[in-house]
Order: structure tokens, then sequence, then C-alpha cells
């Protein structure tokens, strides 16, 4: 047997290995949460093989890296109809505005979820030209981040030739439906479905409360997003 140190094999043996290999990081990190030196690992595990694949220019290896971890940030297009608009509030908080969520109060309090987030999009943002279908999970999170306000300030903004820069406006949450009234009953029994019914209890411009707890998952959220260079990821598929 001779030993010999070349790398003429090192192709062939990636091309066979990282799709199990992938799976296999991929399920160290999504069940190992309160681990941080399993995180660390799997975190190094998957940046190693994306620099992998962009030197052998295999590019599925990046659309299952992006699909692999956007499951793990919460950011997706969750539930039956999606995400939709509400009235959350803003609040005015070390000279920023920000938008208290349920969405950027849980991702505040995750920690996985932010590691996640921010591998994803370095990875992203290293080898956008490499990635294919992993561009449906990236404008998911996109969408989330949009509706609940966390994108960075000028992915919010569009411009208009009369009114210059503007904010974009967001579609509201479409009311339920009104309960079918009966004619009979009289005056009294007419006002009391009115009163009780969605259209009657002005629910819709209601705020939901907000703790100082929120406030601050809600800056973290904001710190983590600002770290993963959302815009200039945005900017380079313009």
């Amino acid at each position: 047997m001779v030993i010999c140190n070349t790398s003429i094999f090192d192709e062939a043996m990636f091309k066979h290995a990282w799709r199990p290999l992938i799976g296999s990081i991929a399920y160290a990190f999504t069940t190992s949460a309160q681990d941080e030196h399993v995180i660390q690992k799997a975190i190094t595990g998957f940046r190693q093989c994306a620099s992998l694949a962009g030197h052998f220019n295999i590019p599925e290896v990046f659309d299952t890296i992006v699909l692999s971890l956007s499951t793990a940030t919460g950011l997706g297009d969750e539930g039956e109809h999606g995400y939709q608009t509400a009235n959350y509030p803003v609040v005015d908080k070390e000279n920023q505005s920000v938008t208290v969520s349920p969405l950027s109060i849980k991702f505040g309090h995750d920690y996985r979820s932010q590691i996640a987030t921010v591998v994803l999009f370095t990875i992203a943002n290293g080898h956008g030209n490499a990635i294919r279908e992993g561009w449906t999970q990236i404008f998911e999170m996109f969408q989330t981040l949009f509706l609940h306000s966390l994108l960075p300030a000028p992915m919010l903004q569009m411009e208009d030739f009369l009114a210059g820069t503007t904010m974009i406006p967001m579609k509201a949450a479409a009311p339920a439906a009104a309960p079918e009234r009966r004619p009979e009953g009289g005056l009294l029994s007419t006002l009391s479905s009115y009163l009780l019914s969605p259209y009657g209890n002005g629910t819709e411009g209601v705020v939901m409360e907000t703790s100082d707890a929120d406030v601050e998952s809600t800056l973290v959220a904001v710190d983590c997003l600002g770290s993963c260079k959302l815009e200039e990821l945005y900017g380079e598929i313009l």
C-alpha cells in the first residue's frame, strides 16, 4: 500500500457524502437546542459544507442547507393561510422604533432560531449565485419579516415619483364574516346582536399589550436580524 497526500478524490467523495452529511448535521442542530457545543459544531459543519460546495460547484448543497436551516429559524410561512397583518404596537426604545409582535417576542427568546437565521443568511450572502430552489424559503422569510416590520427600513420603503420615499402599505387582515341576523326580535334584540358581533366590539383597533420583557426580546430580534445583512442580500438580486 502506498500512502499518497493527494486531493484527487476529494470531489468524488464529497459528491457521494454531502446528502447524508448535511442530514446528520441538521438533525444534530435541531435536536440539541440546549447544547451549545453541539450547536457550534453543527454551525461549523454547515459552513464547511458550503465552502466545499462552492469550491466543487455543487449548487444543490446550498439549496439543501437553506431548506434545513429555514425550518429551524421559525420564520417560514406557517399556518394554512400563512402569516397575516395585525395591529401590532410600535415602541420607541434606544432611539429607534420597534414593532412588538408575537413573532418578534418568540424569535428574541429562541437562541437556536437566531443562530440558524444568522448562519443561513451568512451562507446566502456569500454564495447567492449558487442558490437555486432555496430562494423560495428565503423569500418566505422575507415576507414573514415584512409583515411583522422586522426588515431593515430600506426594505420597508418604496420610491414614489410624487411623494418620494414612502412606507410600503400592508393589506390589513380580512374582517370576520358578519353573523346572520334574524329579522324578528325587535329593537333590543337587534341592538344586543350588534354589540356582541365582531363589528360592534371594536377589537380591530385594539393594540396588544406589551411588557418590558417583550420589548427587550424584540430588540434582541432586531439586533440579530441586523447582523444578517438582509439588505445586502436583497440588493444582489435586484
